[in-house]
């Protein structure tokens, strides 16, 4: 049956209690973003507020980042991301605390927004590093897909949850489910029997494994190589899609915010179901040769958007794109973690999703400076090419276009 994989992965009692804790810290960090938005809104009517706040959550991923992988490697992960829990729901606490008290200022909200960014891949490399202990070998793509699964549940759910609950509790009291789900993910972490831990490297380990050993694998590693490249590229691509949405929604269809939600969750409908399915359903073509056409369909559905036709055809374009797009990350991550040593996990994926991270706010920047400047059709047309021609160029990777089953992916030491 298609959702056969799902009822046996949940057997797993430690992936139960991972993904459980897991679902529910993304759901509150969704709403805290949304809550600590709003709160710097109105405390300002700033739009550039609100951009540093947008630094401050972002800025610090970059150090985090080195900072995470060599954590990750060094130490028991699941120490270490259980600490990170900790360390966040004190400092997410502190919000409503301070609002509580009377004390809370536009400053604490923004050193909040830092912690958050300098922490946080711990828990988006920690993940992946820590999945491949949680569950057999061929459970790993229904694994994967339940972890987009989770940053989707949040995505969707988060901000519609904080959206009622701020005019009932008021922004920073929001910030308390955050912090409730952060020591509850500490919790489940802490509950987990892995039956195969990962062991912490020892000294003489460490000073042979450090993060020029991840850099060199990233480069070295046809697989690993022109999956990041090409999901950066993509994902400017999907900035520029995340700036002229709006416009597109007001200007071109004239339904304002109504539409721009409307859209926004064709898009999400279209990413839940195909999570769903990439998790359920073995394909016969190999991982690498499925990713390469996802891209190139998920860059030419947003060609629907320039039909003249407006609401019928956007609506259908922004749900296959999310449609395609949903299933990258995990069959591309299903790949990673043949790939990469278990010794070099932490800093191998903390340096990739850092590279990948940036292609969002790169994309997001371009857009604000291109659009006013070549307009609405030439932006959607140029969103597409960026989205869609990694996929065709990917596919020229013989490594790449014969990796995963029906292939072999190439395992490169470090």
């Amino acid at each position: 049956m298609a959702f056969q994989n799902y009822r046996e992965i949940f057997r797993e009692a430690p992936y139960r209690w991972f993904w459980s804790g897991f679902t529910f810290s993304m759901l509150g960090d969704a709403m805290t973003r949304v809550a600590l938005t709003w709160f710097v809104y109105e405390a300002t009517h700033s739009s550039e507020a609100l951009g540093w706040l947008m630094v401050c959550y972002t800025g610090p991923v970059i150090v985090g980042g080195l900072m995470a992988g060599s954590l990750l490697d060094r130490f028991d992960r699941r120490a270490v991301m259980i600490a990170d829990s900790l360390i966040r729901g004190v400092t997410v606490a502190l919000v409503p605390i301070l609002h509580v008290t009377g004390h809370l200022a536009l400053w604490h909200v923004y050193a909040v927004a830092a912690v958050y960014g300098l922490l946080m891949m711990i828990s988006l490399a920690g993940v992946p590093s820590l999945i491949p202990a949680l569950v057999p070998r061929e459970r790993l793509s229904t694994a994967n897909a339940l972890e987009t699964l989770s940053y989707m549940i949040g995505g969707v759910a988060g901000p519609l949850i904080a959206g009622w609950l701020i005019p009932r509790l008021g922004a920073p009291n929001v910030v308390m489910v955050d912090a409730l789900s952060y020591f509850v993910f500490a919790f489940a972490l802490r509950q987990m029997r892995l039956t195969d831990p990962p062991h912490p490297a020892s000294a003489k380990e460490q000073q042979a494994h450090t993060m020029g050993d991840a850099a060199r694998l990233l480069l070295t590693n046809p697989i690993l190589f022109s999956t990041t490249f090409m999901y950066m590229a993509a994902n400017i691509g999907a900035g520029f899609v995340s700036v002229f949405l709006p416009f597109l929604s007001d200007q071109w269809l004239g339904g304002g915010s109504q539409v721009y939600g409307l859209l926004l969750g064709a898009m999400s409908l279209g990413e839940v179901l195909s999570a769903l399915a990439a998790g359920s359903i073995t394909f016969s073509l190999s991982l690498g040769t499925l990713i390469c056409a996802a891209l190139a369909l998920t860059g030419a559905s947003l060609g629907l958007l320039l039909i003249p036709l407006g609401l019928w055809t956007v609506l259908p374009g922004l749900f296959l794109f999310g449609a395609f797009s949903s299933p990258l990350t995990i069959w591309a991550q299903t790949l990673r973690m043949q790939i990469i040593p278990e010794r070099l996990r932490g800093r191998t994926f903390a340096l990739l999703r850092t590279l990948m991270q940036a292609g969002g706010p790169i994309g997001g920047g371009l857009a604000g400076v291109i659009l006013p400047v070549i307009g609405l059709p030439a932006m959607i047309a140029l969103s597409a090419t960026m989205v869609g021609a990694p996929g065709i160029i990917g596919y020229q990777v013989e490594p790449l276009r014969a990796a995963g089953p029906g292939g072999s992916p190439e395992q490169t030491p470090p």
